[in-house]
């Protein structure tokens, strides 16, 4: 089987045939694989794109002829058995064994990994604990570990493999495909996890920060509803941000990744360990010292109290919301997403955030807030986030 090119014209090149043909074919794949197991007929591809019937066909044919597609068999209907006029259209689905996916996603204690066929369906699923004292290189073997597992439960060979998406934790640079820095993990600079895997594996691997890979996944399969852009904070362990802006992550002008927990909201205000002072992470560690002491995330331990009503608990997240009310605004001033999503590994905490930070923001109204974006707060979803991730390598194939 050919994968298609995954080279792309320069900006200065000129644009050729064979690049048309090749755009195409990959919009129309793109269809027929959002269509999932219901189909697509070459009559709603052309409605869809606007391409010429003639051009659909030979799109179908090729696509089919390198094994990317397949026919559905005609759906009964009530019909069945009665004469009909003219041949009813032919549906084609993606073919679930042209290929597979991978998708990782990892930070200081764990691992996530899920293995997906080309349908998109979702074969396996594991959680892999990293111990304590693991450092860049182990973290790196437990996942090509990880890796070996999913594609031999299957009987798959690397051949089989389109690629593997990876959300790393820290600050990424996504051009270089390095891992610029995580300090809870040692060896985390500048670390080229990427280069390192594919030589593992022999499979290509897509890096990208895993904060961004967790917004992209809650865009395209969460319930934030339809928004043209997202940002998200992440609070897990820290605090990190990632904004979708169209279905695409956005990234700094040098290729990295963004990092909304070290936005500043006073700048004379606590330490960072960044270095700096008055970054946004300090402050909702500081209200979250037990759950950080007793090894959960930021405010886990606050969920049962919430649900029950705890009046402590909802004044701690309450101050919480304040602060995130004050990285809000800097965010709407620079980018004004029309959705702000909280994921935290608590619901009914991401929740309370979602109705709370819009209640602070309201006590002092500005005028860069109209017209007003949606909160919506929802809890970490591993099989979500592995999907997302697998995404990153459908996303390089499609173009």
């Amino acid at each position: 089987m050919n994968h298609f090119r995954r080279d792309a014209p320069g900006s200065g090149d000129p644009l050729r045939s064979s690049d048309v043909r090749r755009r195409n074919e990959n919009l129309v794949l793109r269809l027929i694989r959002a269509s999932g197991d219901r189909g697509l007929s070459q009559s709603e591809a052309v409605t869809a794109t606007g391409l010429r019937a003639p051009t659909m066909l030979r799109i179908f044919s090729s696509l089919e002829e390198s094994g990317y597609i397949e026919s559905l068999p005609p759906a009964a209907t009530e019909e069945e058995g009665k004469e009909r006029k003219g041949r009813p259209p032919v549906s084609f689905a993606a073919r679930a064994d042209a290929l597979y996916t991978l998708g990782v996603e990892f930070w200081v204690d764990r691992v996530s990994l899920g293995l997906f066929d080309f349908r998109g369906n979702h074969l396996s699923s594991s959680v892999l604990a990293l111990g304590g004292g693991v450092d860049a290189d182990s973290v790196t073997e437990v996942i090509a570990g990880g890796v070996r597992a999913a594609m031999s439960a299957r009987g798959l060979g690397g051949e089989r493999i389109l690629g593997l998406g990876l959300g790393a934790p820290g600050q990424v640079d996504v051009r270089s495909r390095r891992i610029t820095f995580y300090s809870r993990i040692p060896g985390m600079r500048d670390y080229p996890m990427a280069e390192i895997l594919e030589r593992k594996l022999g499979i290509p691997v897509h890096l990208h920060n895993n904060c961004a890979v967790i917004a992209l996944s809650e865009y395209r399969y969460g319930n934030v509803g339809k928004t043209d852009s997202l940002f998200m904070f992440l609070l897990r362990s820290g605090v990190n941000g990632a904004f979708i802006d169209h279905g695409r992550i956005h990234l700094t002008s040098d290729g990295t990744t963004l990092e909304s927990g070290h936005v500043p909201i006073d700048y004379r205000g606590k330490p960072c360990v960044c270095g700096a002072r008055g970054c946004l992470e300090p402050y909702l560690a500081d209200l979250a010292k037990e759950d950080l002491a007793a090894g959960r995330y930021l405010f886990e331990g606050l969920g049962p109290a919430l649900e029950a009503g705890d009046p402590k608990a909802r004044k701690v997240l309450r101050q919480a919301a304040d602060y995130l009310a004050s990285a809000v605004r800097s965010v709407r001033r620079l980018l004004n997403p029309r959705a702000f999503l909280f994921v935290t590994a608590s619901a009914p905490v991401s929740e309370a955030l979602a109705r709370l930070v819009p209640e602070s923001l309201a006590e002092s109204p500005s005028g860069f807030d109209d017209p007003p974006a949606a909160f919506v707060g929802t809890v970490y979803d591993p099989g979500l986030v592995q999907r997302g991730a697998a995404d990153l390598v459908l996303d390089a194939f499609l173009g």
